[in-house]
């Protein structure tokens, strides 16, 4: 079943009776400028204005304050106000809008939810993130009254307020940036268990939820190991929250050491053999793409069991725990199996590619279909260059971290973008060195040092020729990180 939102953001999924119409004729064509394309009031416009005010005042003497036929004149005369720019008085009447129609549908209704969704994007437009938080939470409350609580329409639901707490990464300190993440954490832990209620745990329909979860432990994994002050601050937090265990569980999976020293004030959890700080969070993440293949492989599909393969040896190199080598042999063995040319698995293991992938495809052309998508990214490349496309960093306090991108638009969080490119080598375990800067936008000491310091942080899945895994030379990407306002 599709989710109630999709990458379409009038989309409406359900059947409006007539009076409905003229709510959803609101601002959507007129957001899209910003409040710097506002236009002047000519006097045709400050005459429908007085007309519909005038409509409005005459209705609702007439009819009362509440009634449905208030409704036309009030989405009019919202819809000049946001041709204006004059948001404010746009968010004033879609209260009154909603009032109106919870009055006469229900407070359950879910024909709010359109209407609820037009308020989160003029809350965009303003910069009110909370109000933003508030109506996703308005949103579940609907969707959940409506469909259950266990329906799957409900884990779309909460899937969006995951989303949005990630894209809150951008909006504010650091405090709240390790807020926002764990409280995402907690919604996709909280989400995979409903999927498991409603699936069941031996249906396909559970690789996605399970992936969610996987994606998410990876994502804090790469944060509690960033070079940036940030780490500190969500390391404390995942301690506070889960103890030391999963953090300092070494490469044999036994706890090597859990007394933390004290520096510059903070507990730091002490590794031994540069392990990786929160492993036992990839094994838990590992755990999820284990149950993926497991469901495959007792339903035959050999394809979906193959891919789940190579995200086990995504995990494996994103523990530092080798080239992934012996994972990603069986994922081609699996593919060839299930009837995939030889020469596509071999061209898609040649390309090195960022870690981990923010999806699971069941499908190995669905895979490469992502993979070609951002190479291409970049246009005018040289035949003789291995160019991976672009990678756009989650914020400059996780600079070698790929940015969340949620599916729905209107969640998405977009800000000036500052663009450094690179080359550099990859390793037979897809560490990178020898990086050196080819152009930057702004040329900038500044700009210049993050990109080159993120890229030997990020962590690559290795080129493969054949069964082995290979260094390479020479490959250049375009790394884009977000300038903070």
């Amino acid at each position: 079943m599709k989710p109630l939102w999709g990458s379409e953001p009038m989309k409406r999924p359900f059947k409006k009776s007539s009076f409905i119409l003229s709510v959803v004729l609101l601002c959507l064509p007129a957001l899209s400028g910003g409040q710097a394309n506002s236009v002047a009031t000519s006097n045709e416009t400050l005459a429908d204005l007085q007309r519909y005010q005038t409509q409005l005042e005459e209705y609702e003497s007439e009819f009362g304050p509440f009634d449905n036929r208030l409704l036309e004149p009030l989405g009019s005369i919202l819809n000049i106000y946001a041709e204006q720019g004059n948001f404010e008085q746009v968010v004033e009447l879609q209260t009154r809008q909603l009032s109106i129609m919870r009055t006469s549908l229900g407070f359950e209704n879910p024909e709010l939810i359109p209407v609820v969704r037009n308020m989160i994007e003029v809350q965009q437009v303003l910069g009110n993130w909370e109000a933003v938080s508030d109506h996703l939470e308005h949103i579940r409350f609907l969707v959940a009254t409506n469909y259950g609580t266990q329906s799957e329409e409900l884990l779309h639901a909460m899937d969006a307020q995951a989303q949005w707490l990630l894209a809150g990464f951008y909006l504010g300190e650091e405090r709240r940036q390790s807020d926002n993440f764990l409280d995402a954490r907690d919604l996709y832990r909280d989400m995979y268990l409903l999927a498991e209620k409603i699936y069941g745990e031996e249906d396909s329909a559970l690789y996605p939820w399970y992936y969610k979860r996987a994606y998410n432990l990876a994502l804090m994994v790469q944060l509690l190991n960033s070079e940036d002050s940030f780490s500190s601050e969500i390391l404390r937090d995942v301690m506070r929250s889960d103890g030391p265990s999963r953090l300092v569980q070494g490469r044999r999976g036994g706890v090597i050491n859990t007394s933390p020293f004290y520096s510059t004030g903070r507990q730091i959890p002490v590794l031994e053999e540069d392990g990786v700080l929160g492993e036992g969070y990839l094994r838990q993440g590992l755990g999820f793409v284990n149950d993926i293949r497991d469901i495959a492989e007792e339903q035959g599909d050999l394809e979906a069991e193959a891919m789940a393969h190579l995200y086990r040896g995504d995990f494996n190199v994103l523990m530092d725990r080798g080239s992934g080598r012996r994972q990603y042999n069986e994922a081609q063995e699996k593919l060839l199996a299930a009837g995939i040319p030889q020469t596509e698995i071999e061209s898609f293991f040649r390309i090195p590619m960022p870690l981990p992938i923010p999806e699971f495809y069941s499908s190995f052309a669905d895979l490469v279909a992502y993979q070609q998508s951002i190479i291409d990214e970049v246009e005018n490349v040289s035949a003789d260059v291995l160019h991976l496309g672009t990678f756009r960093a989650y914020h400059e306090n996780a600079r070698a971290v790929l940015k969340p991108i949620s599916a729905d638009p209107l969640l998405r969080i977009g800000l000036p973008q500052i663009q450094v490119d690179l080359s550099f080598s990859i390793s037979s375990r897809g560490n990178a060195s020898s990086v050196d800067i080819l152009s930057s936008t702004p040329e900038d000491t500044r700009v210049t040092r993050e990109g080159s310091r993120a890229i030997r942080e990020i962590k690559f899945r290795p080129s493969y020729e054949g069964d082995r895994a290979r260094r390479v030379r020479d490959v250049q990407i375009r790394y884009l990180f977000a300038q903070q306002q």
